[in-house]
This record gives C-alpha cells, sequence and structure tokens, in this order.
C-alpha cells in the first residue's frame, strides 16, 4: 500500500501542492490540477491500488492555503465511498 503524505506546513502553494499530488500519486498528463480533477481521477476504479493519503500540520497551513485545504480534506473525506482503495487521515 502506498502512503501519501500531505505535510500543510511545507506545501504553502497551490502549484506546489499540486506537483507534489502529481508527483506522488503518478497522475496521467491530462490531470487539470484543481480538486474536481483529482477527485475524478482518484474516484475512478481505473486509480485501483490502495492509497493512504495523511494530512498533517493543518494547524500550521498557510492562511492563504486555508480553503484549498478545506476543500481537499472534505473531498478526500468522502472519496472512500466511491473509491474503497483510497483512505484518507487527518492529524
Amino acid at each position: 500500500m502506498k502512503e501519501v503524505l500531505i505535510n500543510c506546513e511545507k506545501l504553502r502553494s497551490r502549484k506546489v501542492l499540486h506537483d507534489h499530488l502529481e508527483a506522488e500519486l503518478s497522475l496521467p498528463d491530462y490531470y487539470g490540477r484543481n480538486i474536481d480533477a483529482l477527485h475524478d481521477i482518484l474516484a475512478s476504479h481505473n486509480h485501483t491500488d490502495p492509497v493512504t493519503i495523511r494530512m498533517i500540520n493543518r494547524e500550521k497551513e498557510s492562511t492563504r492555503m486555508v480553503h484549498m485545504y478545506d476543500a481537499l480534506s472534505e473531498m478526500l473525506r468522502n472519496l472512500h465511498e466511491e473509491n474503497p482503495n483510497i483512505t484518507y487521515i487527518e492529524e
């Protein structure tokens, strides 16, 4: 099982966050680099390899990233219903 760590303290811009997700999750070239595109790819049953996505240091996130991390967290919490191979943990 693969584990992807999202460290909110270090990933302080949308570009850096999406670069990290793209690399860690081996996302396809057509990835739209937004929450909806990420959802569509991860919800797809084509993405069948088990993955645990762990988000840490929310209390240290950049103030400009609060809404982004809120939306990402909500999407990942709900994603497990669509693709049980995706597990989300927030610490």
